[in-house]
């Protein structure tokens, strides 16, 4: 097995190499603006080391070394990163001389407030010293991004990320002041990568090695977080990758054994792969591998990319090699016998809710703009509707308006008579946030949202419109609250009772 080419220096090593990378502007911003990007997510790691340009500064410098895996002469490194500075980065592991020129050892990145390292992709790393199957994966994926975007918040919190990698989750919770972070990987490797990311930030965090719970055996948390290998395969070929045959192998036993570990009010947040299948959705199947405790848990599954399952392999035989070919043909017999129908790319967040009461469980699409608040939000709205007709009668007096973010979308059919003309048949309402929902509705409908301008209760509402013979005098409050209830939860119409979250910059 490869031998990780870090090395623990002292406190004063890591902060001068903090210091260093940003002098150079070596953050996201100074990267996103050099390779112009608008993400750091965007920048693309090269897969085999090559020559570039000549380096117009440092920035330059620890670009083609550390992203785009390129070696850089002895003499530029030193010129733009100084002796001390090339001396700094070698004496860390992250740098080896190679014949004139520096290598790195590993990719080495900004990620908002964090510096990560991680291992070097096929190919770019120096001879004798690549990873194996116990590879570190880059945390600069589109997953990854999608993982990281609704975690929620660390502060105060008992944290942990299983699956760790470069522990890049309980690093952020580390942050932002949880009261332990701990994070928990199979591989000695990624183990190592951890506690050297969390030196090179400063953070206080406990790396463990072992599989998934067992080295917190006994131990209580209020997040737990992963993101785990779900690339469905028959023979495990990298551990960071290979999830099983469905790809739910090692998602299924982080949910099945979270209530062991997560405490009450506490919350599970796996982004992870789940297959659709005949007559089982996937927010159904995720209560089901809850097991006895699935009551106990409130669900929200965030959807993150669909495709069939056809789909889904012919992308990767197109992508495989002969040899990969029979063991991908096997998986599809299996997904057959399973009756899979379609696999979906998902955030698992299921809250720990400590009432007297089942479970519910929602899906909804989720977009750029969805972050930990707008999951909050979700998940209290359908707590909140859990109250039934004590949800309607407090409804009742809460002041709605609609939503500044919807869109109203009219349909029209012609119409033929005397005066030839297009009448309103339908509509539909499209609502980005909170979350993502449509909602068909009357062309009649759009007068009522209208009035909706949060400076009536629905019962002032409701009374009005039976003033005016547009409902029946004799309608009960809670039949008149039921569809609307429904529309407070979609996010089409917003109340002071729960008001939407302050919308991510």
């Amino acid at each position: 097995m490869p031998v990780i080419p870090l090395r623990f220096s002292t406190d004063a090593d890591f902060g001068a190499v903090r210091a260093l990378l940003a002098a150079h502007d070596f953050t996201d911003s100074g990267l996103c603006a050099r390779m112009g990007v608008a993400s750091i997510y965007d920048v693309q790691i090269r897969g085999a080391a090559h020559t570039v340009a000549t380096s117009a500064d440092g920035l330059d410098v620890l670009r083609q070394l550390f992203i785009d895996c390129a070696p850089v002469e002895d003499a530029v490194a030193v010129a733009h990163l100084g002796t001390d500075g090339v001396a700094l980065l070698a004496r860390l592991g992250l740098l080896i001389h190679d014949g004139g020129t520096m290598r790195a050892t590993m990719l080495l990145y900004p990620n908002g407030s964090l510096y990560l390292v991680s291992d070097l992709p096929p190919g770019a790393a120096p001879a004798g010293d690549g990873a194996g199957a116990d590879a570190v994966y880059p945390a600069l994926t589109s997953s990854v991004r999608v993982f990281l975007s609704t975690l929620p918040h660390g502060d105060g919190a008992r944290y942990l990320e299983l699956c760790s990698g470069t522990g890049v989750a309980a690093l952020l919770a580390a942050q932002q002041g949880a009261a332990r972070a701990v994070a928990v990987d199979i591989t000695e490797r990624s183990t190592r990568v951890a506690e050297f990311n969390a030196r090179l930030n400063a953070v206080a965090l406990d790396a463990r090695q072992g599989d998934l719970y067992d080295p917190v055996a006994g131990e209580q948390f209020d997040c737990i977080v992963a993101h785990p290998p779900y690339v469905p395969a028959a023979a495990q070929q990298f551990i960071f990758r290979d999830g099983g045959a469905d790809g739910e192998q090692i998602s299924r036993a982080i949910v099945a054994r979270a209530p062991e570990f997560l405490a009450v009010g506490g919350i599970l947040h796996v982004t992870c792969l789940v297959t659709a299948r005949r007559n089982a959705p996937p927010r159904q199947r995720v209560r089901e591998m809850l097991g006895d405790a699935a009551d106990a848990f409130d669900v929200a599954l965030l959807e993150n990319g669909v495709s069939d399952q056809y789909a889904h392999f012919v992308k990767q035989l197109v992508a495989a090699s002969p040899e990969e070919v029979p063991g991908m043909l096997s998986q599809l017999r299996l997904f057959n016998s399973l009756q899979v129908e379609r696999v979906e790319l998902v955030t698992i967040v299921a809250r720990r809710h400590g009432e007297a009461r089942p479970g519910f469980a929602v899906a909804t699409p989720r977009n750029a703009d969805t972050r930990w608040p707008e999951v909050a939000w979700l998940l209290q709205m359908h707590a909140f509707l859990m109250l039934g007709d004590r949800a309607l009668d407090r409804l009742l007096e809460a002041r709605p308006r609609l939503s500044p973010h919807v869109q109203l979308d009219l349909s029209y059919r012609f119409v033929p008579a005397d005066d030839e003309r297009w009448v309103p048949s339908g509509g539909m309402l499209t609502v980005p946030y909170p979350l993502v929902s449509k909602v068909s509705v009357d062309a009649g409908d759009a007068a009522f949202f209208a009035s909706c301008d949060g400076s009536r209760t629905f019962a002032q509402i409701m009374a009005q419109l039976q003033a005016e013979g547009k409902l029946p005098a004799d309608l009960a409050p809670r039949s008149y609250m039921t569809p609307l209830a429904s529309l407070v939860a979609l996010g089409v119409l917003e109340t002071d009772l729960l008001p939407f979250p302050r919308r991510s910059a």
